[in-house]
């Protein structure tokens, strides 16, 4: 019966977890606004890609105290953020781009400038709720500020 029972287990496992470790997600073209020393905050870009629907639900860095998902919209011919607890990413592609969805590092624990490569890591959810990390490094662009010297 014990041996049954584990086999039932063993099955039913594999049937939970075998489509989750099928799915497509990705993300290309990430990059982040420079931020010289001394600066707070700024904000990060990409281009997520899936094939099925996913939700991101949090991101972090060693490069920042805290990440948020924000959404800039124009209210009144003013923009307007707002900090959203997760983003739905459809199948396909969803951009992160300026004057919409996008990544907001807080707390910059060091400046870093054109060219550099800030370490970020997605989290995302599947529509089982099964946990999926994604990691890029966001080249930092925008802004003429000089690589911090070590």
């Amino acid at each position: 019966m014990i041996r049954a029972s584990a086999l039932a287990f063993a099955v039913s496992a594999l049937f939970l977890t075998g489509p989750a470790a099928g799915i497509e997600l990705s993300v290309v073209n990430a990059w982040i606004r420079s931020a010289p020393e001394g600066r707070s905050s700024t904000p990060a870009y990409m281009d997520v890609r899936s094939d099925t629907p996913v939700r991101l639900v949090g991101a972090t860095s060693p490069w920042a105290e805290k990440i948020d998902i924000r959404s800039e919209e124009l209210k009144d011919g003013t923009g307007a953020e707002r900090t959203l607890p997760a983003l739905d990413i459809p199948p396909g592609e969803t951009r992160l781009a300026p004057g919409g969805h996008h990544l907001l590092l807080t707390g910059i624990k060091r400046g870093f400038g054109n060219g550099d490569f800030v370490p970020i890591t997605l989290r995302f959810e599947d529509a089982a709720r099964v946990a999926h990390t994604v990691d890029v490094d966001a080249q930092a662009r925008g802004m003429t500020a000089p690589r911090p010297q070590p």
